[in-house]
C-alpha cells in the first residue's frame, strides 16, 4: 500500500512539473499563480502545495529536470557519438569543420527554443539565490565543454589557434550566449519583421566561429 502511494505521489509532483513547463511556453514564472498551475495539473490546489510549499520550491525540481537532460545528452554523446540522434564526427574526415561548427549551433538553438520558458524560470531561481552552488550544474558544463575540445581536436591542423583550449572557451563561450535573447524575452524586444531568419541567424553564427577558429586577426 505504501508502494502504491510513493507512486501516485511520484507521479503528482511529475504531473505538476509537466504543467508548469506546458505554462512556462506561454508565460513568465511570475506570472504563473498555484492555481492556475493546479487547474493546468488537473490536481487540487491542496496537492500542489503537498509538493511544493510555495512558488518559488517548485524551481529546484524544475532544475533537477533540466539536469537530468543535460546528463542524459551528455551520456548519449560518450556512448553513442550522437546528440539528440544526431551525428557527431568522430574523425576529422567525416564531416567538414564549418559542418561540424554548424551542427553545433543548430542544437543549440534547438535546445534553447524548445526549453526557454525553462530556461527563463532557472535564471529566476539563479537570480533569486544568487549563492548557491549547483555541483551538477558545474560537472555537466565542464564535461560539455572537455567534448567540445575533443571535438577541435579533430581539426587540430586547420585551427590557428596555438591554445586549443582557449579557443574552445571562445567557442563554448559564444554559443551559450548566441541565443541568450530567446531565454531573457518572452516576446522579442523588436518587431519580428526586423528579426533576420532562422537560416540566416545560423548560417551568420556559423561563419563567425568559423572564421575565429580558422583565421589570424
Amino acid at each position: 500500500m505504501a508502494k502504491v502511494q510513493q507512486k501516485r505521489a511520484i507521479a503528482t509532483r511529475e504531473k505538476i512539473l509537466d504543467a508548469l513547463e506546458s505554462l512556462l511556453e506561454t508565460q513568465e514564472f511570475e506570472a504563473i499563480s498555484i492555481a492556475g498551475l493546479a487547474r493546468e495539473a488537473g490536481v487540487a490546489v491542496g496537492s500542489v502545495y503537498s509538493h511544493f510549499k510555495d512558488k518559488e520550491a517548485l524551481l529546484p525540481g524544475l532544475l533537477d529536470r533540466q539536469l537530468t537532460r543535460v546528463q542524459a545528452r551528455i551520456a548519449e554523446l560518450e556512448q553513442h557519438g550522437t546528440i539528440d540522434g544526431m551525428a557527431i564526427a568522430t574523425e576529422a574526415s567525416a564531416i567538414p569543420l564549418r559542418d561540424s561548427i554548424r551542427k553545433s549551433i543548430e542544437g543549440a538553438y534547438a535546445q534553447i527554443t524548445g526549453t526557454k520558458g525553462i530556461r527563463r524560470a532557472l535564471l529566476t531561481y539563479r537570480r533569486l539565490n544568487p549563492d548557491i552552488d549547483i555541483a551538477l550544474s558545474t560537472t555537466l558544463a565542464e564535461q560539455a565543454f572537455d567534448a567540445l575540445v575533443q571535438q577541435l581536436e579533430l581539426f587540430r591542423d586547420e585551427i590557428v589557434h596555438d591554445d586549443l583550449r582557449e579557443a574552445a572557451k571562445m567557442v563554448n563561450y559564444f554559443i551559450n550566449i548566441a541565443f541568450l535573447d530567446q531565454i531573457v524575452y518572452l516576446k522579442p524586444p523588436f518587431p519580428e519583421s526586423l528579426r533576420p531568419g532562422h537560416d540566416t541567424v545560423i548560417e551568420a553564427y556559423t561563419d563567425m566561429v568559423y572564421t575565429y577558429l580558422t583565421h589570424k586577426a
